[in-house]
C-alpha cells in the first residue's frame, strides 16, 4: 500500500511517500511562506523519483492543526482533492499528536511527553501524552490547549517530562525552561512526515477526516452595537 503524506501547518513543506511502514522517500522544506506554489511540484518530484504516478497511491494523510491558517489551508486542500480525485481514503492528524511519537521513539512508556506549537502573541498549542493507545497513537492525558508560555512553562514545571515541538523554543526564548528539573528537551522540533504516514497507515478513515482542527476561540467575533438599536416591529 503506497501512502503519501503531508504536512505544511508551520514553516516547513513536507511530503514523503510510504510502502506500508517503509518510507521510500520524503522532502521537508523550510520555507516560511510559499507553501502553495511548492506542494504540488515537490509531491510530483517524490513520486518521479520512486517511478510512481498518482494512480499508484492508496491512501493520503495530512495534518491538521495547529498551525498557521494559510498552510493549513493549503495541505488540506490538496489532500482533500488528491483523494477525492482518485476515490482512496485520506486520514487527518494533529501535529501535536505526530510529534509525541517521534518523541515516544527516543522515550519510554511511562515517561509525559509534552508536545507543544507555537502559536501567536507569545501563546503556544500544548497537549501532554503518555504511552500508546491500541491503535498505535500516543495516549492523551489531557486536552489540547492554547496557553501563554509562562502557564505552559509551569504545567510542565509540575508535570516534568519530555518537551518536543516548535513550542519549545518559544519557552526557551523567554528562559522560561532552562534548568527545570526533571525535564529531558527533544532537539527535534519539526513534524515528520514519515512519522505521520507510519501512524495514519492503519487508522479507520472515518475516525479521523482531514478537517482543520481548532483548540481556541476565532480572534474575530461578532460585533455589538455601541448604542442600543431600536426595534422597528412591522404591522
Amino acid at each position: 500500500m503506497v501512502l503519501l503524506a503531508i504536512d505544511t501547518s508551520e514553516q516547513s513543506c513536507s511530503v514523503a511517500l510510504l510502502d506500508g511502514d517503509i518510507v521510500i522517500d520524503e522532502c521537508s522544506e523550510h520555507l516560511g511562506r510559499g507553501h502553495a506554489e511548492r506542494l504540488l511540484p515537490m509531491i510530483a518530484e517524490r513520486l518521479a523519483s520512486t517511478n510512481l504516478t498518482y494512480a499508484d497511491l492508496h491512501r493520503i494523510a495530512v495534518t491538521t492543526g495547529p498551525g498557521t491558517f494559510t498552510g493549513l489551508r493549503i495541505g488540506l486542500s490538496v489532500a482533500r482533492g488528491l483523494a477525492l480525485q482518485a476515490g482512496i481514503p485520506c486520514i487527518g492528524l494533529t501535529g501535536l499528536q505526530v510529534l509525541a511519537a517521534q518523541a515516544l521513539e527516543q522515550s519510554s512508556d511511562d515517561e509525559i511527553i509534552h508536545a507543544m506549537i507555537t502559536g501567536r502573541g507569545g501563546q503556544a498549542f500544548l497537549q501532554s501524552f503518555k504511552g500508546r493507545r491500541e491503535n498505535g497513537l500516543p495516549a492523551p492525558i489531557a486536552a489540547p490547549k492554547g496557553l501563554d508560555a509562562d502557564i505552559i512553562a509551569a504545567t510542565i514545571d509540575a508535570t516534568p517530562g519530555v518537551l518536543v515541538g516548535s513550542g519549545v523554543s518559544l519557552l526557551r526564548e523567554k528562559s522560561l525552561i532552562s534548568g527545570k528539573r526533571g525535564t529531558t528537551r527533544l532537539t527535534s522540533d519539526v513534524i515528520s512526515a514519515p512519522m505521520l504516514g507510519q501512524l495514519a497507515a492503519s487508522l479507520p478513515a472515518d475516525e479521523f477526516p482531514p478537517e482543520p482542527t481548532y483548540f481556541r476561540a476565532a480572534d474575530a467575533k461578532k460585533a455589538t452595537p455601541a448604542l442600543p438599536v431600536a426595534r422597528t416591529d412591522e404591522a
